[in-house]
């Protein structure tokens, strides 16, 4: 595929252009050049995320003047954008690329233009690529309102931040959806510039194989080009920063409080109970106690020789890692607690399943890069690494799931890149064993790029003959929001659909702020809820 990527300037590339570039080059169907223009030019549609005092300086008087001191204080002060660290000459697909100035260099026909940046382009242009010109805008096609990518978002306190990838064909005029993805948004606009930015490499690389793979259907382009929006008034701005400067008081405040009173702040607490699974899962629930200074998250039950053991993350407040231990649950009481897997990196979501007459352990240990299964050697106090897979990858919240016809599948979380955030991207692969000696990806992976539904929430369980997968709502800013559960309706290699049935919300106590977690096993459930403190 023959694809001309239009940008400013190759040596003010922001570190999501940069990945672009370089995933793009790396690919062996690609054959891209560069297109230069002899800007810069700004567009708040495209909303560049490194283009904030440009903007700014565009809408001038005190607001702007407020807006480039913000975006300062933020991202040199408070916060470290990821940065693209490179020279033309330290990156040898750089030097290979074919580079030509817009408008100077002649380009022949293509298949696809790609505007990395605010780059203006003429219709004779678009004219000559197959598939039209794709940009990536951070926000709702919809939303009128336009400024600092992420102002809006968390000024109106939007659940999410949006990247929607659109395509113009024929003319400037009119564009076509591609596809969209959803983040959750920080308390920032800098950092959640940051989220969306380095979110959406992913949905473009996802667009752009589905479109090699002739997978990829391309809509009617009836979105008309809004020229009528807003921009950021003197009012709005300071709305923005009282909103800022209160939330990070708050920050401080609870940064204060938890070293002087030892306040435990998002309190992961245990629940379990034994009726009104799915349909209700709160009103019966009953607290487990925990020792001072840890918090429990991420429960698994687990019926062995007659007994019911619950496994979950313990995470210390002082170590600011968690353990895995596991306990005896009978009449909703927890006895027998000991620590089973310390390994000095932080460990959660003990996924725990028998196979074969043998007991194994899947935990979460994204911190050192790698997907490690134990198996029980004396269980469940002794455990042995069996199997490693995803060997450099940061991989989360992973769970094996056999469905009706015996075929194993292997869901997870994984992070595209360090820059990028870990709780929007699902990824499915089908297995041969536990070994994981061979991973078949899904041909949709990730199937999901969406912080409200994608991460794993427990595992995936059968009620009334249909499967469903407990997922995280991470919303509004808040890790673990809520909890949704999605009933499965395909499965294969090709395709995966589900539909959200029910969210289950933190409402059933005072002071709870998240629920993140679900897991059933023979009539008992267990679930985590989080306190803002304890």
């Amino acid at each position: 595929m023959k694809i001309a990527i239009l940008v400013n300037s190759l040596n003010q590339l922001s570190n999501w252009q940069y990945r672009v570039i370089e995933g793009i080059c790396n690919d062996p169907d690609m054959q891209p050049e560069i297109l230069l223009a002899n800007g810069p030019f700004f567009n708040w549609r495209l909303g560049h995320t490194g283009n904030v005092n440009a903007h700014a300086q565009k809408i001038g008087g005190v607001s702007g003047l407020l807006l480039r001191t913000q975006y300062a204080i933020e991202n040199r002060l408070l916060f470290n954008p990821p940065q693209a660290n490179y020279t033309s000459n330290s990156l040898p697909f750089l030097n290979d690329l074919k580079v030509g100035v817009l408008g100077t260099d002649e380009l022949g026909p293509m298949d696809l233009l790609l505007n990395l940046d605010s780059v203006p382009v003429s219709d004779a242009l678009l004219k000559n690529s197959s598939y039209g010109l794709w940009e990536l805008l951070f926000k709702e096609s919809s939303l009128e309102d336009d400024g600092p990518v992420g102002f809006w978002e968390v000024l109106k306190n939007k659940p999410v931040v949006t990247a929607t990838l659109v395509n113009f064909k024929a003319n400037l005029q009119a564009y076509a959806i591609v596809d969209q993805a959803h983040f959750n948004r920080h308390w920032s606009m800098t950092e959640t510039a940051t989220i969306v930015s380095e979110g959406s490499v992913s949905l473009l690389f996802k667009c752009l194989d589905r479109l090699k793979n002739n997978t990829l259907q391309l809509t009617e382009f009836s979105m008309p080009v809004k020229t009528n929006t807003s921009y950021p008034t003197l009012f709005s701005t300071l709305k923005y920063m009282g909103k800022f400067y209160g939330g990070f008081v708050n920050k401080l405040y609870e940064k204060s409080m938890a070293k002087l009173v030892s306040r435990r702040y998002e309190c992961w607490t245990v629940f379990t109970g034994n009726e009104g699974f799915f349909q209700d899962i709160t009103s019966s629930a009953m607290a487990l106690p925990m020792p001072d200074n840890e918090f429990w998250a991420d429960p698994f039950l687990f019926h062995h020789k007659g007994t019911d053991y619950l496994f979950f993350e313990n995470y210390s407040y002082s170590t600011k890692k968690g353990k895995i231990s596991c306990g005896v649950l009978k009449d909703n009481q927890l006895t027998q607690i000991v620590n089973i897997l310390d390994t000095g990196y932080h460990l959660s979501f003990p996924f725990i399943f028998e196979q074969d007459g043998e007991v194994f352990l899947m935990p979460e240990g994204s911190e050192n890069k790698t997907l490690e299964i134990y198996k029980a050697v004396d269980f469940p106090l002794q455990w042995e690494p069996y199997t490693t897979a995803f060997e450099g990858e940061a991989v989360g919240d992973a769970f094996f799931h056999t469905d009706q016809d015996k075929q194993q599948w292997l869901f997870l979380n994984k992070q595209a890149a360090p820059t990028s955030p870990m709780n929007s991207e699902l990824f499915i692969y089908k297995v041969d064993g536990v070994k994981l000696n061979t991973l078949i990806p899904h041909q949709q992976n990730p199937v999901l790029i969406d912080a409200s539904v994608a991460r794993n929430g427990g595992a995936i369980f059968m009620h009334e003959g249909e499967y469903y997968r407990p997922s995280q709502r991470n919303t509004d800013g808040v890790y673990g929001r809520a909890l949704n559960i999605n009933k499965i309706e395909k499965l294969t290699l090709e395709e995966y659909k589900e539909t959200t049935v029910q969210v289950i919300e933190p409402d059933f106590e005072h002071n709870l702020m998240g629920l993140h977690h679900l897991h059933e096993c023979n009539g008992k459930f267990v679930f985590d809820a989080a306190y803002r403190y304890r």
